[in-house]
């Protein structure tokens, strides 16, 4: 019987087209080299390994017990070399070869690096484990690949893992607008407010920062395009017309948010996923057919033999997943006052299951991008170093800067826009908001590593003392206007560094 319980619900689920996994797989192959090779190995040497800068108690019990690859050996050598290794399953998966081994080896490798050290991952990152896991469930190398295609019963999991990452992206998108409960965003403030900020707003957004109206139209727009999004998602369970408009209303989505904001590889991503929507009509178009002529073609009607273990525990791990979001949702959100209500709430979902690690990125996964009102206070670090005649410079820009203080206000013109890359953009956003987990020595190092990178881009510049500044934004209400309030705070010196 359970047999044909399982072949029922097989025989309903709607597959992603074989076309569009494959190019969902090269897309996400070349991120996922795209951020080793910007992310993590410019991070070696600068945040793995340097426990005056990030010190082991920062991160003891950050994720619970991590896989202890990435920590068996704390050495630049070591850590270069599991990059090395990643780089090349991620070149194996990005032109289809040897998936079975390749995508497994890649998802433990990539699990055990995110929980090393948490303060160089970034949201992307969660989101590429996330692919991962369902990809080794998935035929990726149908398609686009140079595995020789012989018989589509190589993958015995059926159209459920189809159904699991259509599931998971759902709860992506559903979980990325139903935290934005705050005031600011019911008044349609946030980006306001998020235009102020050095780390995340683009030129864009700072050009119109004081523009409130237009401002607070792309807030709204912004926040029911997401709502649109998780409701498209839904209905594409059931209807397959819904498909194309999932793929239209994700890329919006993401286009927009990469012109306004600093926000990594999210348009990668984020056009990774929707690639996954469009349909066989979109491949079949003869322009594309024109493109490419794949040999061998299998009929993706074919019914599979299904393995009922494989199938049974996709579909606990999405009980698992939709625990997870459930326990999530109930706190802060706009559901939280009926799932408050549920009976026997405090011994379902409201228990919040172990975390093993490794599944950091979706185990109990409630995607958050700018909920509720974090960014109530908002600020960055400035890098200040002086010439030999007292000139203040910005060390990351090189750009002169001038200091004024008056009626114990002091300013700094001009404040420098967004300046982090790579590795430390995502432990610049850590450090902003957890600065109390550090110790003085992170500030020391931190200030240390920006002017060194300063005297190697100018060996002839001679700097006499630098200066570790921290920007502080607030806002409150005077009446119906929103105003914003800096304060800029010296946190760290060092003197004669270069004599």
């Amino acid at each position: 019987m359970l047999t044909k319980l399982i072949a029922r619900l097989n025989s309903k689920i709607i597959p992603f087209d074989l076309r569009s996994l494959g190019i969902f797989r090269i897309i996400l192959g070349l991120a996922i080299i795209y951020n080793l090779v910007f992310y993590r190995f410019p991070a070696v040497g600068v945040f793995y390994n340097t426990p005056d800068l990030i010190p082991p108690s920062t991160i003891a019990n950050y994720y619970g017990t991590p896989l202890q690859l990435f920590n068996w050996i704390d050495s630049d050598l070591w850590y270069n070399s599991l990059f090395l290794i990643m780089l090349l399953l991620s070149i194996l998966l990005t032109v289809g070869y040897q998936l079975k081994w390749v995508i497994p080896a890649l998802f433990v490798l990539f699990g055990s690096m995110i929980t090393t050290n948490p303060y160089v991952a970034h949201g992307v990152e969660y989101l590429e484990e996330t692919a991962l896991f369902w990809a080794i469930f998935l035929p990726l190398d149908k398609r686009f690949s140079i595995t020789k295609i012989t018989d589509v019963r190589t993958q015995n999991s059926g159209n459920f893992a189809h159904l699991g990452l259509h599931f998971q992206l759902f709860l992506i998108y559903f979980s990325s607008w139903i935290f934005k409960n705050g005031e600011l965003w019911q008044s349609g403030k946030i980006l306001e407010i998020v235009s102020k900020d050095l780390i995340h707003s683009k030129p864009l957004l700072q050009g119109i920062s004081n523009q409130p109206e237009v401002l607070e139209i792309l807030t709204y727009s912004g926040f029911y395009l997401e709502v649109i999004i998780s409701l498209l998602i839904l209905s594409a369970f059931f209807f397959k017309n819904s498909r194309k408009w999932v793929f239209i209303s994700i890329l919006i989505l993401h286009a927009t948010m990469v012109l306004y904001l600093h926000v990594g590889t999210f348009f990668i991503i984020g056009f990774v996923f929707s690639i996954l929507f469009l349909r066989a009509g979109f491949w079949d178009h003869r322009i594309i057919n024109r493109l490419y002529s794949p040999t061998g073609m299998i009929d993706v009607s074919q019914k599979e033999k299904l393995n009922q273990l494989k199938t049974i525990g996709i579909l606990v791990f999405m009980a698992f997943i939709l625990h997870g979001n459930l326990h999530h949702w109930s706190k802060n959100s706009y559901l939280s006052p009926t799932l408050l209500k549920l009976p026997f709430y405090h011994y379902t979902i409201g228990r919040q299951l172990p975390d093993p690690g490794i599944f950091t990125g979706f185990w109990h996964q409630s995607w958050k991008f700018f909920p509720n009102n974090i960014y109530d206070d908002l600020g960055d670090f400035i890098f200040i170093g002086y010439n030999v005649s007292g000139k203040a410079i910005e060390l990351r820009t090189g750009t002169e800067l001038t200091i004024s203080e008056s009626d114990d206000t002091i300013e700094i013109n001009p404040l420098p826009s967004h300046s982090y890359f790579g590795a430390e953009f995502t432990f610049g956003v850590y450090y902003k908001f957890y600065q109390n987990r550090f110790p003085e020595s992170t500030q020391q190092g931190w200030l240390t590593i920006e002017l060194d990178n300063y005297k190697k881009a100018h060996p002839k510049n001679k700097i006499s003392k630098a200066e570790l500044w921290k920007l502080k934004r607030f806002h409150h209400y005077e009446g119906e206007h929103l105003k914003l309030q800096d304060s800029l705070i010296k946190i760290c010196t060092i003197y004669n560094p270069i004599k």
